[in-house]
């Protein structure tokens, strides 16, 4: 029941946290577009491209790294249908 429930509000936290970060970029963006200095805007700009890196690739490591957590074997487990998973 506890794994059901994780399985659904796991793929929920991915889906808000990737709206988060881009509803916060173009936060970002919009204010690197008000900037008059053009050395000021490409820095704010370069900013930006840099934390949409570190943010939307961060969000896609929490969600597999739940994932991960939710559906991966204990060691003593064995696969459905009793078979090994070994090929030997």
């Amino acid at each position: 029941m506890v794994k059901r429930l994780l399985a659904v509000i796991g793929p929920l936290l991915g889906v808000a946290l990737t709206l988060a970060s881009v509803f916060l970029l173009l936060q970002m963006t919009r204010q690197s577009e008000l900037l008059e200095d053009p050395l000021q805007r490409n820095l704010a700009i370069l900013g930006t491209l840099v934390a949409g890196v570190f943010l939307l690739m961060g969000s896609v490591y929490v969600i597999t790294r739940i994932s991960v957590l939710l559906f991966s074997r204990k060691e003593g487990e064995q696969a459905p249908g009793g078979g090994s998973d070994s090929q030997g």
